[in-house]
């Protein structure tokens, strides 16, 4: 039991070392928030196609397919319309097999090349239309789902240090997220009732550890920038999915 909790916290916190360039993304995206959701989703964007730039390919010309076609995905959010968006992005799938096939060499087989264009755009564009979809239905609700894994991610980098407390890492950084989505809930500063808490912190904590486990199993090229997006990736789209659903 014991080795399974170091294999599965060392597993699970990888890529970890990326704290201030976090802290950042997350202030300048709080801020853009305040301002309108255009001009969030506009930032989510330009990050998560900034984050993920290196997930396809090494070079930057084999980058750019898997750039637009994050892109075009992520900005079908700013029409807050989920059937146009996942029109979208049921068409950058069916696309994606052919501009691999354009851009394929020798060295690498179609099978393989199309993985890696999906790797470096499927999982980031679909966070970051979910976020944005949010941000223009309620500000509020993006705003503390931004912050929440924000928290996770920071237990994981303060219990990184010593073999003892990092097996437990997982555990702290999901608890820590949880004891300040209960916060928010009992000071009325989060548009969850405290009804629906309890479905709130089941969908995070589950959606959190999905995401970091999916990113660590596809992705391989950069710990630290998979570790900036990992949070996000299941956690995104399901709470975007809760919030309508519950109409908050």
């Amino acid at each position: 039991m014991h080795t399974f909790l170091h294999r599965f916290s060392a597993f699970y916190s990888a890529g970890s070392g990326f704290l201030s360039y976090h802290f950042l993304g997350l202030c300048g995206l709080i801020v853009l928030l305040s301002l309108g959701a255009t001009a969030f989703g506009i930032a989510v964007g330009l990050a998560a196609a900034l984050v993920s730039s290196n997930f396809s390919a090494s070079s930057i010309l084999e980058r750019i397919p898997a750039s637009a076609l994050l892109l075009l995905v992520a900005y079908s959010g700013l029409f807050n319309d989920f059937r146009l968006s996942a029109l979208i992005l049921g068409a950058a799938l069916v696309f994606t097999p052919v501009i691999a096939a354009i851009g394929e060499r020798g060295s690498t087989s179609l099978l393989l090349h199309t993985a890696r264009i999906l790797v470096g755009w499927l999982p980031a564009s679909i966070a970051a239309s979910s976020l944005i979809t949010l941000a223009l239905r309620d500000a509020s609700s993006a705003g503390l789902l931004l912050v929440l894994i924000y928290f996770h991610d920071l237990g994981l980098e303060l219990c990184g240090d010593g073999r003892a407390r990092r097996q437990f890492a997982p555990f702290v950084a999901i608890g820590g997220s949880l004891i300040l989505l209960w916060t928010s809930v009992q000071l009325s500063v989060s548009p969850i009732s405290p009804n629906q808490y309890w479905v709130f912190a089941c969908l995070l904590s589950i959606a959190i550890v999905l995401g970091r486990l999916i990113m660590q199993l596809f992705t391989s090229r950069d710990g630290q920038q998979t570790s900036l997006l990992a949070s996000h990736v299941v956690a995104a789209p399901l709470w975007t999915a809760a919030v309508v659903a519950l109409n908050l």
